[in-house]
This record gives structure tokens, C-alpha cells and sequence, in this order.
């Protein structure tokens, strides 16, 4: 009896397990098979990878910042987009990188606006002279809906995408002649941005503009090619313009935002989700870190380019402003409507 129930039980097991086998999904190739009415687990897509280039060293507040937006976007999309940083010119000069995002170089540039006068005319208002009366107008402009207009119109006659509106701080002017009066410019080359408005304020100021790609600014003043250059004290500094150039003018022209565009064809090909990411990045932290920066650098960086030997010259700016009457009317009248919402939007 014993002996019968021993055998019983194993011919019970025996046929589980022929049960078993025959249950179980076929394999081919020792693989197993993926069974019926059940989904494959999506495949991780590829990381878009997007190439941003600027001008500015690793010493730039700018720069810094860009790292920092770089780490934010691959954040926010959860890994699916990366920023490709490459700085101090390696993709070319403003120009080229604008160029750039046409023909695929580049897919973000980020630099002064004004730089994009030259693909659009709405650009022109970026580096109109004493438009603002302080930095609080200013961020009222392009954190509000004239900038969201400035923006709308550049995108329509560029192509480009905006993401952002940067702080830079107000343009001041370096050379080696004292200056307080416009008159005190007459024939000095002072190395100005590739933009018409830069070119036509300077020419009415009664200098002599030298448009000038960025990194050959400090070698062409060493070797007396021009006299000076204008940019905000933060570059000044970083830039080391005190080694070539002995005063410091605050003139304070100019209160030129940084841009940061992408190719629109690039952005539109990516998904809502990655588009919100570059957008919130854009004007998140990084956007936080500048203007901290560049609020608390300014006195930091007047003193220390005063330590380094410059002598700071306080000009008569109503006679600046006087000089440059009815500047936009006769040179920009293409600009003048949204040149008058822009004072309007104190």
C-alpha cells in the first residue's frame, strides 16, 4: 500500500510539471517571449543634445550663469535634453553663433541683444541710448508685456525663439583721454558692438565707432588701433580693460539686456514638456544668480578696477542726453513705437 501511494504521488508531480511546460510561452533562441496581450516597456528615448555658445571667459557672471541654466534644463526634462556648453568664442563670435542657428553650428546663442539688430528691427530698441531711467524701468520693460511685444515682433522677422531676458547692468565707457563732455570724444575710436544703433549714437556723440568682434577688443587698444571700448562694469572687470585703459567714464548709455535664443526650427521639434523646460530654466535660477550678481557686483568691481588704477570721471550727462535729441525720430523711425512704449512703461 505504501509502495502504491509513493508511486501515485510521483506520477502526480510529474504530470504538474508536463502541465507546467506546456502553459509556459513558447522560446525561440533560448529567449522568452513576450506574452500575448501584454505591452513591451517603452524604450528610452535618446537625449536631444542642444549646442549653446557664447563669448564670454568662465570668469563672466554670464558664464557662470549658463552653466547653471545648462544643469537646470537636463533637471527639468528629466534628462531628456542636455546642454552642450562652449564658451570664450570656441563656435565663433556673436555674429557667427546668430548665424549659427540657421545652419545648424549652433542651437542656442545667448549675448548682448543688440546683436540681434541685425536679423531683426525690433532689435534696435536693445541698445538705444538713455531710455531708462534706472534698473527699475528697465526690469519693468522686458519682465513685462513690452517685452513680451519686443519679443513677439523679433520672432517674426527672425525666426528665432526668445527664452529670456537677462540682467547686464548699465554700459560704461573706458579710454585713456578724461572725458565729461561729448565734445571730449571728438575723434576718438571707441570699439563699439556690430549694431546700427551702437554705431549712429557714438558717430552723434561726435566719436568715431569702431565695430569690433568682443575678443580682439583688449589687443586693439594694447596696440593703439582704438582708444577705448564701453561695456558694463562686470566685463570691464573680468575683461581686464584696466590694463589698457585708464579711466572710467559712467556714462551709463546704455542698459542692454542679454538675449538668450534658440533656432525655432529646433524648438518646435522638441515636445511641449522639453520646450517648458527650456523656457522655466531660462528664466529660473540662473536668471536669479545674474541679477544678484550684477547688483551686488556693481560697487564690488568699481572698486576694485579703482584698486587696479583706473581713475573714475563723472561726465555731464544732461549734455550726453542733449547731444542725442531726437536720436531714434530721424535715425530709427522704424523703432519709434516701441521706443514710446518703453519710456511709457516707467
Amino acid at each position: 500500500m505504501k509502495k502504491w501511494m509513493k508511486a501515485a504521488g510521483v506520477f502526480s508531480v510529474a504530470m504538474s510539471l508536463l502541465v507546467g511546460c506546456s502553459s509556459s510561452p513558447a522560446t525561440n533562441g533560448g529567449g522568452s517571449q513576450q506574452a500575448a496581450g501584454e505591452s513591451k516597456p517603452a524604450e528610452t528615448a535618446a537625449a536631444v543634445k542642444l549646442k549653446l555658445g557664447h563669448v564670454w571667459t568662465s570668469a563672466e557672471i554670464h558664464s557662470q550663469a549658463v552653466e547653471q541654466f545648462a544643469a537646470e534644463v537636463e533637471k527639468l526634462s528629466n534628462g531628456s535634453v542636455k546642454i552642450e556648453v562652449f564658451g570664450d568664442g570656441t563656435l565663433g563670435k556673436d555674429k557667427d553663433l546668430l548665424e549659427g542657428l540657421k545652419v545648424g553650428t549652433a542651437d542656442i546663442w545667448i549675448g548682448g541683444a543688440g546683436v540681434l539688430s541685425g536679423s531683426s528691427d525690433a532689435a534696435k530698441i536693445f541698445t538705444v541710448p538713455f531710455m531708462f531711467d534706472n534698473q527699475e524701468h528697465f526690469n519693468k520693460v522686458y519682465d513685462g508685456e513690452v517685452g513680451k511685444e519686443i519679443s513677439a515682433t523679433i520672432e517674426q522677422q527672425s525666426g528665432y525663439k526668445v527664452l529670456t531676458y537677462w540682467d547686464r547692468g548699465a554700459r560704461w565707457l573706458t579710454v585713456n583721454k578724461e572725458v565729461k563732455v561729448p565734445e571730449d570724444l571728438s575723434g576718438l575710436k571707441v570699439r563699439v558692438p556690430e549694431s546700427p544703433v551702437f554705431v549712429k549714437s557714438f558717430q552723434q556723440l561726435g566719436a568715431a565707432p569702431t565695430p569690433m568682434a568682443f575678443g580682439e577688443v583688449y589687443t586693439a587698444i594694447q596696440q593703439g588701433v582704438i582708444d577705448g571700448q564701453e561695456n558694463p562694469l562686470s566685463l570691464i572687470y573680468s575683461s581686464k580693460f584696466s590694463e589698457v585703459n585708464k579711466f572710467l567714464v559712467k556714462t551709463e548709455h546704455v542698459r542692454e539686456p542679454i538675449a538668450m535664443v534658440i533656432s525655432g526650427e529646433k524648438f518646435n521639434s522638441l515636445s511641449p514638456e522639453q520646450q517648458n523646460a527650456l523656457m522655466e530654466a531660462a528664466n529660473g535660477q540662473a536668471k536669479k544668480y545674474v541679477i544678484e550678481q550684477v547688483d551686488k557686483g556693481n560697487s564690488e568691481f568699481l572698486t576694485k578696477l579703482q584698486e587696479e588704477g583706473m581713475t573714475l570721471v563723472e561726465p555731464d550727462l544732461a549734455a550726453f542726453q542733449a547731444k542725442l535729441e531726437g536720436f531714434v525720430d530721424n535715425q530709427f523711425p522704424e523703432i519709434k513705437e516701441l521706443y514710446e512704449k518703453v519710456l511709457a512703461a516707467k
